[in-house]
């Protein structure tokens, strides 16, 4: 059985290649290092939030913790927990 968390997180950094291109800083970002950190501006990871609900098929809670919109690894997590 395939891991749903790892194919959520292709799936995240693929969200971000269509946003940013190939030969973005999206190639090198650590899967668990924080994006802010690693470059992702405030407006692009609110449009990654976005992209997400789409792919996915969900809606962000507006309750959701800090710690989920840190690292691509987090944002798997989370999708993965939904269940989607």
């Amino acid at each position: 059985m395939p891991d749903q968390a790892f194919e959520a997180r292709q799936r995240i950094r693929g969200l971000l290649v269509e946003r940013h291109g190939p030969d973005s800083f999206v190639r090198t970002l650590s899967e668990t290092g924080s994006l802010r950190e690693q470059g992702l501006s405030s407006a692009a990871l609110v449009s990654l939030l976005v992209a997400m609900e789409d792919a996915f098929g969900f809606e962000w809670d507006d309750d959701v913790q800090p710690e989920v919109l840190r690292s691509i690894s987090s944002l798997a997590d989370h999708v993965t927990a939904l269940g989607v």
